[in-house]
């Protein structure tokens, strides 16, 4: 997945955030009760970023960073 690769490469970069993933086949509950209803899905203090092809810029403008 594009969007779990480019997570990652942020994650490594800061290192200050933790990663938690749903399965959302496997845990269909816990994916409504965490209001994810498009795949990828990240959330930071309540806000949402979601769509079918998220980028590492929009993950770095998410995350409120600027390029390493």
């Amino acid at each position: 997945m594009m969007a779990g690769r480019a997570l990652r490469k942020v994650q490594q970069e800061m290192n200050d955030f933790q990663i938690k993933e749903v399965d959302v086949l496997a845990h269909p509950l816990t994916a409504i009760k965490e209001g994810i209803t498009m795949i990828p899905t990240l959330q930071l203090d309540g806000e949402r970023l979601s769509g079918i092809f998220v980028k590492e810029q929009q993950i770095r403008d998410f995350l409120h960073t600027e390029d390493a």
